[in-house]
């Protein structure tokens, strides 16, 4: 296994308030994975974005052969669908199921099978507005103002996910695309495409934005969002994992810390939330920690 490269921590930092902070910790290692997922983060942002204004621009004619078009729920590429788990469950359950559905479900469904919860560490939307949140919690940490950190506990989220599908089963609705972050941005950025304003849905994900940042880190991620769950279930077998050396480990906590989901690497305590985005591998000072594909850990 190579050296993934070191954090760079601020130890005043650490000195004056005695706990390592995730604002104290730099992601220097795993260069490579960090830059590819970043690179199809961008893609999946500028397509939630760039749609609803290419859909604008070409409203009275077809779009150009072969374009993508869609959001990360729903999406279309060459001719071929792509639906969001969460999005056709909801669809099913609501009493629209169509010839197709499970076509377009099952790319996506036996991705989440094999890589697990990365939909939320590549893909999502919200994470450039989970990152704005995390630099603000940052910036207060500097500036000495406490946040609060408050842990659900870990059935809550897939009691959101129950009461979510349930209500939708019984109203005959979709209610997924009321809470679900991917969809209400993709919502208020077609809105605003045709002139229409950013609506409710841009006022829910600024309520989750200030959940994040004033009371719980990623917390909506964690412990509140639908898809999350039902990636969490679904991915509860991948084989990727991140897997541990304990000859190499110093207890140093640094890669428990920078988790947004609160998961444990040092303890070898991942569960089916990790997102896979490589985090913790990144900061890891000793290179204790890898990505893997292996069934067992050696």
């Amino acid at each position: 296994m190579t050296h993934l490269g070191s954090p760079e921590i601020s130890t005043a930092a650490r000195r004056a308030r005695g706990v390592l902070q995730p604002w104290d910790v730099r992601l220097r290692g795993a260069r490579g994975y960090q830059r590819i997922r970043r690179a199809v983060l961008t893609v999946s942002v500028l397509t939630v974005v760039g749609t609803p204004f290419l859909a604008a621009r070409f409203a009275d004619r077809s779009f150009p052969a072969g374009i993508f078009v869609g959001a990360t729920t729903a999406a279309r590429a060459l001719g071929v669908e792509f639906l969001d788990p969460l999005m056709s469950a909801g669809v099913l359950l609501a009493g629209g199921a169509r010839p197709g559905l499970l076509a377009a479900a099952l790319p996506v469904l036996l991705l989440v099978v094999v890589l697990g919860r990365f939909f939320c560490g590549w893909l999502c939307p919200y994470l450039p507005l989970l990152a704005a949140s995390n630099a603000v919690r940052w910036a207060l940490g500097r500036l000495g103002i406490p946040t609060l950190d408050v842990r659900l506990p870990g059935w809550v989220r897939f009691a959101v996910l129950g009461g979510v599908l349930g209500g939708t089963a019984a109203l005959g609705v979709q209610l997924a695309a009321l809470v679900y972050p991917p969809a209400l941005l993709a919502r208020s950025a077609y809105r605003l495409a045709f002139g229409f304003g950013l609506g409710g849905g841009a006022a829910v994900v600024a309520a989750v934005w200030l959940f994040d940042t004033t009371v719980s880190r990623a917390g909506f991620c964690r412990s509140l969002c639908p898809g999350g769950a039902l990636f969490s279930l679904l991915g509860a077998r991948s084989p990727v994992r991140v897997r541990r050396v304990a000859s190499q480990c110093t207890d140093c906590t640094v890669c428990d810390v920078v988790c947004n989901l609160g998961q444990r690497p040092m303890s070898d305590a991942v569960g089916t939330g990790c997102e896979r985005c490589g985090r913790c591998v990144a900061s890891c000072p000793t290179a204790a920690l890898s990505l893997s594909l292996e069934g067992r850990r050696r």
